[in-house]
């Protein structure tokens, strides 16, 4: 209880020294970290930070270049930065968020009302016959009279042991951590739209190389019938060539569904409907963006929307202890009316009245409600401190999980490449013992499937690679969250 008798910054405080009455300040008599540490271990480096972190992704001469904080911009493509930004302002889960915002909002401005006065103005008339009987002649006596009031009333609970300001700071908070879990959607959203624009991306590059290979398919096609016009070919290799062009071709319509389907879902991101699937014209992939600036550990903290919304309801939770704690104490209310009242209205101007009265109150016994209450609180508090560990043993496994992936990846592609190497020399060595007659079509026909699987291949891995470098973006954070403004469409939003 070292705060006491501290005079509070606080309006309602600063409200009661205007009254002059009591001279009273809030005493804490429960003390709150407003910063609490994650009940876990935060280690000084990450566990794979030898591989993505500290290699850039196109190898150890790539110059490490800042990126900027909207991370996709680095792709360098317009059509991605405009669906991004439309699903940043369009897409319905993150239009809830903004409408889950405005509740919490409100919710804690009602909380603040406890903080002022609660005035109330009231009105009214009453009549009133009273009957006598004095006997006699006279018999039954009736007299009429009337009243007629008019008032203010007000009543303020002194906030002696911040009970209400408690309460009022963690509704401030249960605020705060609900914008962060719009953040946080905000992220996974711009992530997966980026996930999918280089899906579809990747897939009509798939596309273009489909296209490549069935040409030069085609060539052999001909090259064996023109042989086998000429005698020095057999039905069997035609036939064997036609079967791997219908084996290629048998892969397009796949790959157009993959196509579809992602489009559609995109569309889903965007706020439309799968009708209105946009159309991604790219047929390239783009190049590597540059690798992301070096983080340690322990800036997740502050970096992930959704490790700040963990740490926020836990510091909610303990100023909901002090609450509980509080009401253990007793309670002074203060509450007063003035107004007039008379039997005639023309007498109002000099009929005033008022009233003035304060009370304390003090539990004794509830039966161990309030003690109970204490308990749950603080059980609820130590549930999200452990809510709030497992949070950050989440974003720490994401941002582990993104660089291993990455590094193990780029090691693929590298294997990838030279595979694709050897496959072709190994094609342009069986065709030329093909041309020579030292061999038959049959290792021509094989070398030329594997090497055309291996360009299948490397374009796989090249696709991947990009995408783990989406999930390291995203899993390491970032402040641009911060910005967002709720749209025009959106539902209440920040004020």
């Amino acid at each position: 209880m070292s705060d006491c008798f501290h005079i509070s910054s606080r309006r309602r405080d600063a409200l009661m020294v205007a009254l002059g009455a009591l001279g009273l300040s809030s005493c804490a008599v429960h003390s709150v970290d407003a910063t609490p540490e994650a009940p876990v271990a935060i280690p000084e480096r990450f566990a794979n930070d030898g591989g993505a972190a500290s290699i850039p992704l196109g190898g150890a001469s790539e110059e490490r270049i800042e990126t900027p904080d909207r991370w996709w911009r680095a792709f360098g493509d317009p059509q991605l930065d405009g669906l991004v930004d439309q699903a940043l302002s369009d897409n319905l889960d993150l239009r809830r968020g903004w409408t889950r915002l405005a509740q919490a909002q409100a919710v804690a401005r009602g909380a603040a009302a406890a903080s002022w006065p609660q005035i109330s103005a009231d009105a009214g008339v009453s009549g009133q016959r009273t009957v006598f009987n004095v006997g006699g002649p006279v018999g039954l006596i009736s007299n009429t009279s009337s009243t007629y009031s008019i008032g203010l009333s007000a009543r303020y609970e002194v906030d002696l042991w911040r009970k209400i300001a408690s309460t009022e700071d963690a509704m401030a908070l249960d605020v705060r951590a609900t914008r962060e879990d719009l953040e946080t959607v905000a992220m996974t959203i711009s992530g997966r739209v980026a996930e999918l624009w280089l899906a579809i991306v990747g897939e009509r590059a798939g596309l273009a190389l489909l296209d490549e290979q069935e040409a030069v398919t085609r060539q052999f096609v001909g090259l064996v019938e023109a042989r086998f016009g000429q005698g020095l070919a057999s039905a069997l290799e035609v036939f064997q060539q036609r079967q791997q062009l219908a084996a290629l071709g048998a892969q397009r319509p796949l790959i157009e569904a993959r196509i579809a389907t992602s489009q559609q879902q995109l569309a889903v991101l965007l706020g439309e409907a799968p009708s209105a699937a946009p159309e991604v014209a790219r047929a390239t992939l783009p190049p590597a963006p540059p690798a992301p600036p070096s983080a340690l550990p322990a800036d997740l903290l502050g970096r992930r929307p959704d490790v700040r919304a963990a740490q926020l309801r836990v510091v909610a939770a303990d100023y909901r202890v002090g609450a509980a704690i509080a009401d253990r104490y007793p309670s002074l209310a203060l509450s007063g009316r003035i107004g007039v009242q008379a039997a005639d209205l023309a007498d109002f101007i000099d009929s005033w009245i008022w009233s003035l009265a304060a009370s304390l109150t003090a539990p004794l016994f509830d039966g161990g409600r309030r003690s109970a209450e204490v308990d749950r609180a603080e059980a609820a508090m130590q549930d999200l401190l452990l809510g709030y560990g497992q949070v950050v043993l989440q974003a720490l496994l994401d941002v582990d999980n993104a660089l291993v992936s990455e590094a193990r990846q780029r090691e693929n592609v590298a294997l990838q490449q030279r595979q694709l190497e050897l496959a072709r020399q190994s094609l342009a060595e069986a065709q030329s013992r093909y041309a020579n007659g030292l061999t038959d079509y049959l290792n021509v026909l094989t070398s030329l499937r594997t090497a055309q699987q291996s360009e299948q291949a490397l374009l796989a891995a090249e696709r991947q690679l990009l995408g783990y470098r989406v999930q390291l973006y995203r899993a390491l954070g970032g402040a641009w969250t911060r910005d967002l403004k709720a749209p025009s469409h959106a539902h209440g939003g920040d004020r």
